[in-house]
C-alpha cells in the first residue's frame, strides 16, 4: 500500500490517519451502544482516536434515525441511544491536518435493516467504479441505481467530498445522485464517497435543524474581547480550521460562557456553526462513508482495515 502511495504521490499520514479511523469505526460497531449517551459515546469515540495517535478530524457524529447528520454531543442535552436506534456513526482522524473521513450505520431496528444493508451496497458499488478519471456524476448515478433496486431513495443534497490538508470539505462534490455537470476524480488526489439512503416515504432531501454542536472557525480576528481573544487563539492552535465541539473546551470555561462566547464569534462570521441536518419528511436515513483515492486502474481504501 505505501508503494502504491508514493507512486500517487499520497502524503503517508493520510493512510495512518485512515488505518487509525478504520480501527475506531470497527471498534465501535462491535460494542453494545444502546443506553449509552451520545456525549459519551462521542467521548469514548474520540478519545480512542487520541489514544492511536491521531487526532479527531471533525467531532464525533451520532445521527439517530431521521437525524441525518451532523449531530455531536452537546453542552446542555444528552440524549440516550434506544434499542430501535439507527444509528449514523460519523468518524475522522487527522495527524498534522491529513484527514481520514468514514461512516457505518449501527442498525437496532430490524425494520430497518435491509435500508442499511442497501445504503452500504451502494457505497461499495460507487467504490468498485472508481479510478483515474472518473466522473462524480458517473459515481452518482451507480449509488442512485443501487438505491432504486433496493426499493429506496437516496438524499439528494448530501454529497460525498475531495479532502484536502486541513480542508474536510475541500471543493469537489460527489453527488448521491446523477447531476449534469460532473468532476474528474484524479489519482493523486483523496475523496470521501459517502451515500445517504432513506425509505420510500422520505423527500430524499434534509433541512436543518435547531441544534448547533459543531463550529468551525473561519478567520482569525481581534475582537477586542480578551477572554474572547483566547478563545480565538485556543481554537487555532487545537483545530486550526478544521471543525471542533464545544466540548472539547470545558476544562478551561463554564458550559453558559463558552456557549455566550461562541454566539457572539458565530454573529461576527469568525466562527460558523453547522446544524444538525433533518430527513425532510422525518424518516429515518442510513448512511456508509470511506475515503479513497483512485489509481490508473482502480482504488485505494484508506479507511479498511
Amino acid at each position: 500500500l505505501e508503494i502504491i502511495m508514493e507512486k500517487l504521490e499520497i502524503d503517508k499520514r493520510f493512510i495512518e490517519a485512515g488505518k487509525i479511523a478504520a480501527t475506531v469505526r470497527e471498534h465501535f460497531k462491535k460494542k453494545n451502544l444502546i443506553g449509552m449517551t451520545v456525549t459519551q459515546l462521542c467521548n469514548e469515540v474520540e478519545g480512542m482516536t487520541r489514544k492511536l495517535g491521531a487526532e479527531p478530524g471533525f467531532p464525533c457524529g451520532v445521527s439517530i434515525n431521521s437525524v441525518t447528520a451532523h449531530y455531536s454531543g452537546e453542552l446542555f442535552d444528552d440524549q440516550t441511544i434506544n434499542d430501535d436506534a439507527v444509528i449514523k456513526l460519523d468518524l475522522g482522524a487527522h495527524i498534522d491536518g491529513y484527514i481520514a473521513d468514514t461512516a457505518t450505520t449501527i442498525c437496532y431496528d430490524p425494520d430497518y435493516q435491509e435500508l442499511t444493508l442497501a445504503t452500504e451496497a451502494a457505497l461499495n458499488n460507487a467504490i468498485k467504479a472508481v479510478k483515474d478519471k472518473i466522473s462524480s456524476s458517473d459515481i452518482g448515478r451507480i449509488i442512485s441505481d443501487t438505491a432504486e433496486k433496493f426499493g429506496f431513495i437516496p438524499i439528494s443534497n448530501l454529497s460525498g467530498h475531495s479532502i484536502e490538508r486541513f480542508k474536510v470539505h475541500a471543493g469537489v462534490s460527489i453527488p448521491n445522485v446523477w447531476t449534469p455537470l460532473g468532476s474528474s476524480l484524479r489519482k493523486g488526489n483523496v475523496y470521501a464517497i459517502e451515500p445517504f439512503l432513506t425509505v420510500k416515504d422520505g423527500s430524499g432531501q434534509v433541512v436543518d435543524g435547531k441544534t448547533k454542536t459543531i463550529y468551525m472557525l473561519t478567520r482569525r480576528k481581534k475582537t477586542g474581547d480578551k477572554k474572547i481573544d483566547e478563545l480565538i487563539k485556543k481554537i487555532w492552535d487545537t483545530r486550526n480550521t478544521l471543525p471542533f465541539s464545544p466540548r472539547w473546551f470545558l476544562d478551561d470555561y463554564k458550559k453558559e460562557e463558552l456557549d455566550r462566547m461562541l454566539d457572539k464569534l458565530v454573529a461576527k462570521k469568525i466562527i460558523r456553526v453547522y446544524p444538525d441536518l433533518l430527513e425532510a419528511n422525518n424518516q429515518t436515513v442510513a448512511q456508509f462513508e470511506h475515503t479513497v483515492t483512485p489509481t490508473e486502474n482502480g482504488v485505494v481504501i484508506l479507511t479498511k482495515i
